[in-house]
């Protein structure tokens, strides 16, 4: 009874995502998608109670059938795992291809603001599973010096497939999805052969991604960067009666913050002491408080001692 059950849910997806990839969903009623499986609209409310979370349920559906067949390709023997992950790039890609015409429709009927058609909550832990397959399948092929750098290969291999899918769709323009992959995992070499040369200090660690749900939970005034509040102190300035030189010592400090901040080596030293010259002015303190947390974040994260890039020239070598 329960594989009956999935079948026919599976069928009610499947047909569902036909008719919505040629008139779209605002267009296509749940009496028609029920007509057209052979049942009832009353029946049809039984595997689904809307057309959002139908719309949802076809998401889930597309995407687990490319996280399963990626992750088939792991067994196969008789690829070694270079070869797996060419592969699954040009499943990847197949994949984009075969819903092509759903996700035009879908992208078209979603002009307007609404609600994603996918949880969340649910994407962000998707997102962790495949960073955590990625940084597996990258120290299989490259060995374990790569791990640091798992984060921003990702970040790489990410952006160039998007920008791949994007010319997939459109209209008129043809790539062949096979030497779209080849080309890839040739650029994949080649990136990862330049990191493990240089050995910068990474940027991103793969810790990192396990914040990026808290990203939108927490407040806005949290979330700016100290070149931002450095602006909003300057305009605040230019409201606030102050003696010409503590004005005029207030602007330098927080322009050299700012030139400092830009630098590739910021200064500690020019930093804290650029901050030290901005406290206790009237009606910045809240600023101030914003951005001495923000840079004493910075100073405790990637001004540490032994925090310069791996491989860098010191002046005494030059």
């Amino acid at each position: 009874m329960a594989d009956k059950t999935a079948e026919k849910r599976q069928q009610i997806l499947i047909t569902a995502m036909q008719l919505f990839s040629a008139k779209g969903s605002s267009a296509t009623s749940m009496q028609e998608i029920a007509e057209v499986c052979g049942m009832s609209k009353g029946s049809l409310y039984l595997y689904f109670k809307s057309k959002e979370e139908l719309e949802k349920s076809i998401y889930e559906h597309i995407a687990n059938r490319i996280k399963d067949e990626i992750l088939r390709v792991d067994h196969d023997p008789l690829l070694v795992p270079r070869e797996q992950l060419r592969k699954q790039v040009e499943v990847f890609l197949v994949h984009f291809l075969e819903i092509r015409e759903f996700l035009l429709k879908q992208f078209h009927d979603r002009m307007p603001p609404g609600k994603p058609p996918f949880d969340k909550e649910n994407m962000q832990q998707e997102r962790l599973a495949a960073l955590q397959w990625f940084n597996h399948k990258l120290k299989t092929i490259y060995g374990p010096d790569v791990e640091p750098y798992t984060m921003e290969i990702g970040m790489f291999m990410a952006s160039m497939l998007g920008s791949y899918i994007r010319f997939l769709f459109m209209p008129g323009f043809h790539l062949n999805v096979g030497i779209i992959a080849d080309h890839q995992i040739q650029l994949l070499d080649d990136v990862v052969a330049s990191i493990l040369n240089r050995r910068p200090e990474p940027l991103i660690p793969m810790e990192a991604v396990g914040h990026l749900g808290q990203l939108f939970q927490t407040e806005i005034r949290k979330q700016r960067h100290p070149l931002i509040v450095i602006t909003a102190m300057k305009n605040e300035l230019k409201h606030i009666q102050l003696e010409p030189d503590v004005m005029e010592d207030a602007l330098e400090s927080l322009s050299l913050m700012e030139k400092e901040l830009l630098a590739l080596q910021p200064s500690r030293a020019v930093l804290k002491g650029m901050l030290a010259n901005l406290e206790g002015i009237e009606n910045l303190e809240s600023l101030y408080t914003e951005l001495q947390g923000m840079i004493h974040t910075m100073l405790e994260s990637y001004l540490t001692p032994g925090s310069m890039k791996q491989g860098s020239v010191s002046k005494s070598e030059t």
